[in-house]
């Protein structure tokens, strides 16, 4: 009897011992990043001018970690021309739609720049004064040679990702909302990002240490050399707020908003190149939280993107 109770205890012992080795063993299987620098993006929000990009072999996910600025782009209270700087309800500064940023100008200038353009849309937009705005077609969209009519008061503003059946550019339901869509804005042509990832791609996205993996897609372009902007849907869970920006003060943190700003400063992010749906683009967070979160699971899941993380070096 002592020799049978002492076997079956050396039994228990071994099969615990085998347990943990197959933990132990699966645990380092799933904690294998196996993903390396592909290449490195210019981005001129990064310290060094540069940012690394992963890839795997297959070349089938991107991996980075990056500050998010945010981007507000297809919402309905974006860019106003009234409230020139969002300092109200507006949550862009209308500078920022224009070709030239107003980059460099003078306080005076800048002051010309707003009446400029309060002048040229209350004369309807002729043309000679529309072009002293410098306001881009890129952004926002132009029909017959003028921005498309205001939409509850505020300008129409674009995303490159958009409903491939609506023909009028200026219906704002054709783009992503960047108030209720989580969405990620990746570099234009030409850069080697581009030639990666497309616009309609899914992505995930989280804050180191936190294990909880947010879905996005790929909503929109931005400068070639730049790389690291979130919707304000998308930083604004990775921040865990609850409720939505007032105005660009509170999106960018500033006068009353001081350290409440809506940057994420350092976001890990993963991209799924070939995962865009041309037919029906991935734009309700529904959709895009289903489609993202089964290929995450396949690709290594939370465990697996920690892996990357703890190896990444920008």
């Amino acid at each position: 009897p002592a020799y049978s109770f002492f076997t079956r205890m050396l039994q228990l012992a071994l099969s615990l011992a085998n347990g943990r080795l197959l933990l132990m063993i699966s645990a380092a299987y799933a904690a294998e990043c196996k993903m390396t620098q592909a290449f490195m993006q210019a981005d001129g929000n990064a310290k060094g001018g540069v940012t690394s990009v992963w890839s795997d072999k297959e070349s089938s996910s991107l991996f980075f970690i990056v500050s998010l600025n945010v981007n507000t782009d297809g919402t309905r209270r974006s860019y106003s021309v009234e409230d020139f700087w969002g300092e109200k309800r507006a949550l862009n500064n209308l500078c920022n739609a224009m070709s030239d940023g107003c980059a460099g100008l003078s306080n005076d200038a800048l002051r010309t720049r707003r009446i400029v353009t309060q002048q040229a849309h209350a004369n309807g937009w002729p043309a000679a004064q529309l072009q002293q705005t410098k306001i881009s077609s890129a952004i926002i969209p132009f029909k017959d040679g003028k921005p498309c009519p205001l939409v509850d008061g505020f300008l129409v503003s674009a995303t490159a990702l958009h409903k491939p059946h609506i023909a009028d550019v200026c219906d704002i339901s054709n783009y992503v909302d960047a108030l209720t869509t989580p969405a990620l804005v990746i570099p234009k042509a030409p850069s080697e990002f581009a030639q990666r990832a497309k616009v309609g791609d899914l992505v995930v996205a989280t804050v180191p240490g936190t294990n909880q993996p947010l879905y996005a897609v790929v909503g929109d372009t931005g400068p070639a050399r730049e790389l690291g902007e979130g919707s304000i849907a998308l930083n604004g869970k990775l921040l865990g707020r609850t409720s939505l920006p007032i105005n660009y003060l509170e999106v960018r943190g500033r006068g009353e908003f001081q350290g409440r700003g809506w940057t994420v400063a350092r976001a890990i992010v993963l991209i799924f190149p070939g995962t865009r749906d041309v037919a029906n683009p991935f734009m309700t967070p529904e959709r895009i939280d289903q489609a993202a979160k089964r290929h995450f699971e396949t690709w290594g899941g939370v465990d697996r993107l920690e892996a990357c993380a703890s190896q990444y070096r920008r």
